[in-house]
This record gives C-alpha cells, sequence and structure tokens, in this order.
C-alpha cells in the first residue's frame, strides 16, 4: 500500500481522502471565521490579486476545485455573472454552506459537484478556467489529479492554484513555522473548539510542496508557460498554467 503525508503522520493513500473529510467536515462552520483570524485578513488580499489573474471577464465555462464555502467562486461569479460554473468538493459541509452563501445571493445557477477531482470525470463537459485555493495541498494524488485537470481544459484554458508556501528568509521561515505549528492548533482549540484539524493543517503547510516542485509537477502533467506569483508576506504563492 502507498504510504503519503497526512501532516506529519505516513498513512495509506487509500486513507487520506477520508481523513481529509473529516478535517473539513469539523472545521466547517468556523471555517470562514478562522482564515481571517490565521491570516489577520490577509487572506482577502491574496484572494483579490488571484480573482485579478484568472481573467474572469473573458471566461465561459469555470470549474472551483475544493471550493469550500465558496469565497472564490462567489467573487468569480460577481465578476462575470454569464459564466457557466461548477464547484467541486468532497465535502458536503462545505459545499452546504456554498450553497447557502450563493442562494443567500440569488444566484442558483451553479452546478455543485461532491467529488474530488482524482474523480471527478463529466461526460462532454470542458472549461476555459480552472480553480484551487488552498486545496491543492490536501490531494491524494497530485499527479492524477493534474492529469485529470488538463483534461478537464480547453486548449487555451487557465489553470491556477493558490496555496501556502515556506518563506524564503530562513528566520521568517523558522517563526512561520513556529506560528503555524503552535499558534494555529491553538487558536483552532480556542475558537473552533477543534485543535487536532488545526494541527493537521498546520503540519499540511510545513510538508507542502515547494513553488519549484509544484511548477515541476506542472509541467510534467502537460501545462505550459508556468509563471509562479509570491504573494506578499512571501507566505503564499499563485501558480499559473496553461493548455496550449
Amino acid at each position: 500500500m502507498t504510504k503519503i503525508k497526512f501532516g506529519y503522520k505516513d498513512i495509506d493513500e487509500l486513507d487520506k481522502p477520508e481523513e481529509v473529510n473529516n478535517v473539513f467536515t469539523s472545521v466547517s462552520n468556523k471555517y470562514d471565521v478562522m482564515n481571517d483570524i490565521m491570516s489577520f485578513g490577509l487572506h482577502r488580499l491574496w484572494k483579490k490579486q488571484f480573482i485579478r489573474l484568472c481573467n474572469i471577464k473573458s471566461q465561459k465555462k469555470v470549474l472551483d476545485i475544493a471550493c469550500g464555502t465558496g469565497d472564490i467562486a462567489l467573487e468569480l461569479i460577481k465578476k462575470n455573472p454569464s459564466i457557466e460554473l461548477t464547484c467541486l468538493d468532497p465535502n458536503t459541509e462545505m459545499i452546504e454552506i456554498c450553497k447557502e452563501k450563493f442562494i443567500n445571493k440569488g444566484i442558483t445557477n451553479v452546478d455543485y459537484q461532491i467529488k474530488g477531482i482524482e474523480e471527478y470525470k463529466p461526460e462532454g463537459k470542458k472549461f476555459d478556467l480552472i480553480t484551487v485555493t488552498f486545496g491543492f495541498r490536501n490531494f491524494t494524488n497530485h499527479k492524477i489529479a493534474l492529469q485529470n485537470i488538463i483534461k478537464l481544459l480547453e486548449t487555451g484554458g487557465l489553470f491556477l492554484i493558490m496555496d501556502f508556501k515556506k518563506p524564503r528568509n530562513q528566520l521568517y521561515s523558522k517563526l512561520f513555522k513556529f506560528y503555524t505549528l503552535n499558534i494555529i492548533p491553538n487558536i483552532g482549540k480556542l475558537i473552533a473548539k477543534d485543535e487536532s484539524s488545526y494541527r493537521y493543517l498546520a503540519e499540511s503547510i510545513q510538508t507542502y510542496y515547494s513553488p519549484d516542485e509544484i511548477r515541476d509537477m506542472l509541467i510534467k502533467a502537460g501545462f505550459s508557460k508556468i509563471e509562479i506569483v509570491n504573494l506578499p508576506e512571501d507566505v503564499a504563492s499563485i501558480h499559473i498554467g496553461r493548455k496550449v
């Protein structure tokens, strides 16, 4: 059985989807609040930059992978109400929160799919833009996921990833490591009453691929003209890949 990382633990690959799903079921009701607290609100600025890079005005069919509570998907459809939007997430609780946000805004023309990207194979459907924000590190098999993503993209389509990274400055990286491994789980314990889920999320940041490793994975999967955007504070980055 293939072993993969779940935070600092090595677990069977087949067990990771359920383990990750349990984490997000546990954190779903406090997810948006915790994002604001943990990032000091900076995630909102990062997401604005991400949206700008999506070139959403020229897109028609959009897939948001690991959509979570739908904050990115909602911004995309607000910027371009004519898009055909699919929100994909394996977690039922997250999808329900996402759906509620859209309904509260009067948006009903959204396709919700409760699946992981490795299993999502819609018949005869392709997308101009595929996005994933702070979810790429939770994939079970990145190679299979990327192979599927490039198949789902139209020629000329864009794929964007935003996720955490280790800062390049060594001292800053040590401080960030201390913050993620010691402060975040305690915030989770205090605010969300869930230390263990936030310990996993913190550990998953520390065991995550480097931006260069992600670029190489995108190239191997067949993406072209890869761009890496290091965001302010140097704790998150955006990757842009194209299908040519």
